[in-house]
Protein backbone atom coordinates (compact mmCIF):
# COMPACT_ATOMS: atom_id res chain seq x y z
CA UNK A 1 0.00 0.00 0.00
CA UNK A 2 1.19 3.51 -0.75
CA UNK A 3 0.59 6.63 1.31
CA UNK A 4 1.58 10.20 0.55
CA UNK A 5 3.67 12.50 2.71
CA UNK A 6 6.24 15.27 2.74
CA UNK A 7 9.94 15.42 3.57
CA UNK A 8 10.37 17.48 6.72
CA UNK A 9 13.92 18.48 5.72
CA UNK A 10 13.32 19.53 2.09
CA UNK A 11 9.56 19.99 1.65
CA UNK A 12 9.57 17.53 -1.28
CA UNK A 13 6.38 15.50 -1.71
CA UNK A 14 7.10 11.82 -1.17
CA UNK A 15 5.39 8.45 -1.16
CA UNK A 16 5.80 5.68 1.39
CA UNK A 17 5.13 2.17 0.12
CA UNK A 18 4.55 -0.51 2.74
CA UNK A 19 4.76 -4.11 1.54
CA UNK A 20 5.04 -7.54 3.08
CA UNK A 21 8.55 -8.91 2.54
CA UNK A 22 9.74 -12.46 3.04
CA UNK A 23 10.96 -11.73 6.55
CA UNK A 24 9.12 -8.57 7.61
CA UNK A 25 7.76 -5.26 6.35
CA UNK A 26 9.47 -3.43 3.51
CA UNK A 27 9.12 0.36 3.60
CA UNK A 28 10.19 2.34 0.54
CA UNK A 29 10.51 6.14 0.43
CA UNK A 30 10.15 7.60 -3.07
CA UNK A 31 10.08 11.18 -4.36
CA UNK A 32 6.61 11.77 -5.76
CA UNK A 33 7.43 14.03 -8.74
CA UNK A 34 10.39 12.04 -10.08
CA UNK A 35 9.48 8.55 -8.77
CA UNK A 36 13.12 8.27 -7.64
CA UNK A 37 13.54 5.76 -4.84
CA UNK A 38 15.34 7.36 -1.91
CA UNK A 39 15.59 4.51 0.63
CA UNK A 40 14.24 1.02 1.23
CA UNK A 41 14.32 -0.92 4.51
CA UNK A 42 13.12 -4.30 5.78
CA UNK A 43 12.01 -4.18 9.44
CA UNK A 44 10.20 -6.50 11.83
CA UNK A 45 6.45 -5.76 12.12
CA UNK A 46 6.48 -6.12 15.92
CA UNK A 47 9.12 -3.39 16.21
CA UNK A 48 6.99 -1.01 14.12
CA UNK A 49 3.83 -1.82 16.07
CA UNK A 50 5.58 -1.16 19.39
CA UNK A 51 7.05 2.14 18.16
CA UNK A 52 3.64 3.40 17.04
CA UNK A 53 1.27 2.06 19.70
CA UNK A 54 3.47 2.91 22.70
CA UNK A 55 5.72 5.67 21.35
CA UNK A 56 8.56 6.86 23.58
CA UNK A 57 9.01 10.62 23.91
CA UNK A 58 11.44 11.80 21.24
CA UNK A 59 10.96 8.70 19.12
CA UNK A 60 12.98 5.53 18.70
CA UNK A 61 15.22 3.76 16.20
CA UNK A 62 14.39 0.41 14.64
CA UNK A 63 17.11 -1.81 13.21
CA UNK A 64 16.59 -3.21 9.75
CA UNK A 65 18.35 -4.21 6.56
CA UNK A 66 18.37 -2.99 2.98
CA UNK A 67 16.63 -5.60 0.84
CA UNK A 68 17.89 -7.57 -0.99
CA UNK A 69 21.55 -6.87 -0.05
CA UNK A 70 21.25 -7.12 3.71
CA UNK A 71 23.25 -3.96 4.53
CA UNK A 72 22.40 -2.80 8.07
CA UNK A 73 20.08 0.21 8.23
CA UNK A 74 17.98 2.06 10.76
CA UNK A 75 14.61 3.70 10.71
CA UNK A 76 14.05 6.54 13.16
CA UNK A 77 10.36 6.81 13.98
CA UNK A 78 8.60 9.48 16.00
CA UNK A 79 4.88 9.90 16.61
CA UNK A 80 3.71 13.51 16.94
CA UNK A 81 -0.01 13.74 17.62
CA UNK A 82 -1.62 12.54 14.38
CA UNK A 83 1.59 12.37 12.34
CA UNK A 84 4.50 9.96 12.06
CA UNK A 85 7.99 11.17 11.17
CA UNK A 86 10.25 8.55 9.58
CA UNK A 87 13.91 8.78 8.63
CA UNK A 88 15.47 5.76 6.90
CA UNK A 89 19.26 5.74 6.82
CA UNK A 90 22.38 3.58 6.78
CA UNK A 91 25.01 4.45 9.36
CA UNK A 92 25.64 8.16 9.70
CA UNK A 93 24.24 9.23 6.30
CA UNK A 94 21.31 11.66 6.27
CA UNK A 95 18.96 9.14 4.67
CA UNK A 96 15.46 9.97 3.50
CA UNK A 97 12.73 11.40 5.68
CA UNK A 98 8.97 11.52 5.32
CA UNK A 99 6.07 12.67 7.46
CA UNK A 100 2.77 10.82 6.99
CA UNK A 101 -0.56 10.74 8.76
CA UNK A 102 -0.79 8.37 11.72
CA UNK A 103 -4.14 6.92 10.63
CA UNK A 104 -2.94 6.42 7.04
CA UNK A 105 0.21 4.66 8.29
CA UNK A 106 -1.74 2.39 10.65
CA UNK A 107 -4.30 1.51 7.95
CA UNK A 108 -1.58 0.70 5.42
CA UNK A 109 0.44 -1.39 7.89
CA UNK A 110 -2.61 -3.32 9.05
CA UNK A 111 -3.81 -3.84 5.48
CA UNK A 112 -0.47 -5.27 4.39
CA UNK A 113 -0.16 -7.53 7.43
CA UNK A 114 -3.74 -8.78 7.06
CA UNK A 115 -3.09 -9.95 3.50
CA UNK A 116 -0.12 -12.11 4.46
Amino acid sequence: MTIYGVSQSTGVERRLAIEQGGEGLVLTVTDHATSKEQQRILVQPDDVIAAVTDPPAGGTSIDGVAPPHGMKMQMDIEVRRNEILLNVHAGSDAGADIAVGLDDFQDAREGVMRRS
